[in-house]
């Protein structure tokens, strides 16, 4: 239950354009990145990128919009 709450909580907090970030920094299509936050099933491989490359993206974002 958590770990669904930490995904949607990433999915909420990615700036706009995120996705496509993320599908070209972990190279998986869009559609599974989507999946991924829908809590639909995937491989741990996928969800484990998905969630760190949206952690850094979250960062750099917040890193560039502090000014």
């Amino acid at each position: 239950m958590q770990n669904n709450k930490k995904i949607t909580d990433l999915k909420n907090n990615l700036p706009l354009g995120g996705m496509v970030a993320l599908s070209k920094r972990t190279g998986l299509t869009t559609r599974t990145i989507d999946n991924i936050f829908k809590g639909k099933k995937c491989r741990m491989n996928n969800k484990m990128k998905v969630i760190t490359e949206a952690e850094k993206i979250i960062t750099e974002y917040k890193a560039v919009t502090e000014d």
